[in-house]
């Protein structure tokens, strides 16, 4: 059961110490990728050689087969030595003959000739090496995290190209999607058990000072139109668009700042309000958040979130003197300037001064909230009466959820830059582009996959998915050689926050 490795080099690198020595920049440029590609192909061939040692094992295989058996809900049957291909990091094809396993047909019958929703049989010995979608696990991981870090499909393809590793953009979309599915698998159920156990006292959470924030996004989707195909032999499609909501949880220091050296937690979810809410609990269920010193739940004006607030903190088992709900200072701001467009008595330059009036009120003062409402209420009269008490209503709902002063004494933030940050990361500078549109079950596993990427947590999600398990996510404080492994390429740091809109007097 000896492995072929095809472009895998066993001679070892010899050569191309006794290679001419480059002389000019692109002489050095060509014999660095040389190098490279020849220290990849050398791995692979170590990579091959192991699993070919594993094949060689008889208690390692019977192992396998039996755990393989464990796992299935039917019967399966041992079909003997199958061929089949493994593609390794290195770009590396590696054809084995390993044993393979397929479930007992139920009933009696014509040949089915089409494989099943998840594939006919199972290699045991493969999958107890961690291989999968006939990828290794580094590769499954390179291929999935390029998917989601590039701009794009054809750009991951050449990415991954430059480093020897050729494939197309069908396996990009298969891997990837795989793996975003095995891990939305295992969340769901560990999210769905946290809602039923107790919750521990020594969660992550515990202790500290905690910001938790929900925003929506924007995606265009792809759904087929049923009917004639057009001239060109084409399906028609519509192409509604759909609001991603993204959740964040991270880390407060005390005086009030993101807590950089604590990877913040990001997930994305493209379902309606209660199954956002659901997966809010779960979290913070999961996470301990009960026992954590404070609980800041951030938010723009959205009346499906605040809606559910209350029922987030109950089945969270959240204390109600540590919770904290927050509406954003800066959609506030926002808010309130339409609100003073309102007026067209007043002239735009009264207009604006009077919206910098009311909007250093709100932020400074204790009661600026209810000093705002008193201001405004004499202004809904006449055409706009009914506009006008709208717009107040507004600021008489979330008036608990605007004290910014005393937000201030406790060091607590008054924006939503964070959500609002990862909103824009996460979502919009890879699935929101102009003539892009997605099928619904795909943008949503490669959303999960780019929210694990860009909190820092890809090793987290790969380990869940080679050991199937779904561990508590860890808030410890980062190491100084963790700093450089684990955060994404891009900055932690939160992004300006949002200013309000203003019109020129």
């Amino acid at each position: 059961m000896e492995p072929s490795n095809e472009g895998a080099s066993l001679e070892g690198m010899e050569p191309l110490w006794e290679a001419p020595s480059p002389r000019t920049p692109l002489e050095f440029l060509n014999f660095e990728r040389q190098v490279l590609k020849a220290a990849g192909q050398q791995a692979d061939a170590i990579l091959g050689y192991h699993v070919a040692q594993a094949h060689q094992d008889p208690a390692f295989i019977e192992q396998a087969v039996e755990a393989a058996r464990r796992r299935h809900a039917g019967r399966l049957r041992h079909k003997g030595l199958r061929t089949t291909s493994v593609r390794l990091p290195g770009g590396t094809l590696c054809v084995v003959q390993t044993p393979y396993l397929r479930p007992t047909p139920r009933r009696q019958g014509r040949k089915r000739t089409r494989r099943g929703p998840t594939g006919v049989g199972v290699y045991p010995v493969l999958e107890a090496l961690g291989i999968g979608d006939r990828v290794s696990p580094a590769t499954r991981s390179q291929l999935a995290l390029y998917t989601v870090q590039a701009g794009s499909y054809q750009e991951a393809v050449v990415l991954l190209a430059e480093q020897g590793l050729q494939v197309d953009r069908s396996t990009l979309r298969r891997v990837a999607q795989s793996t975003a599915q095995a891990d939305i698998a295992l969340r769901d159920a560990a999210l769905e058990q946290a809602r039923r156990v107790p919750i521990a006292p020594h969660g992550p959470l515990a202790g500290l000072r905690v910001r938790v924030s929900v925003d929506g996004g924007r995606v265009r989707t792809r759904l087929p139109r049923p009917g004639r195909k057009t001239k060109k032999g084409r399906h028609r499609f519509q192409t509604p668009w759909r609001e991603p909501r993204v959740l964040l949880i991270d880390v407060l220091e005390r005086a009030g700042k993101t807590d950089t050296l604590r990877l913040p937690l990001y997930d994305v979810l493209l379902d309606d309000a209660e199954a956002t809410v659901a997966l809010v609990i779960g979290y913070l269920r999961l996470l301990g958040a009960a026992h954590a010193q404070v609980v800041e739940f951030i938010a723009d004006g959205a009346e499906w979130i605040w809606e559910r607030s209350d029922k987030i903190r109950q089945e969270a088992e959240i204390p109600a003197q540590r919770w904290v709900e927050v509406v954003d200072f800066y959609h506030a701001s926002e808010h309130l300037h339409k609100t003073v467009e309102l007026c067209r008595d007043r002239k735009a330059a009264d207009r604006q001064q009077w919206y910098e009036t009311l909007r250093h009120v709100l932020r400074t003062e204790p009661t600026g909230v209810d000093q705002v409402i008193q201001r405004l209420q004499p202004e809904a009269r006449g055409r706009r009466a009914r506009k006008m008490k709208d717009a107040i209503a507004y600021f008489q709902r979330h008036t608990q959820r605007m004290a910014y002063v005393a937000l201030d004494r406790r060091h607590l933030p008054v924006g939503s830059g964070p959500v609002e940050s990862a909103v824009r990361r996460v979502i919009n500078l890879r699935f929101k582009a102009s003539s892009t549109f997605w099928k619904t079950d795909t943008v949503a596993d490669l959303m999960h996959l780019r929210a694990a990427f860009k909190s820092g947590r890809w090793h987290e999600l790969t380990e869940r998915v080679l050991t199937q398990t779904f561990p508590v996510p860890s808030f410890a404080r980062l190491t100084c050689d963790q700093i450089h492994t684990v955060l994404p390429l891009e900055s932690h740091e939160n992004s300006p926050p949002k200013q309000p809109l203003r019109r020129r007097a």
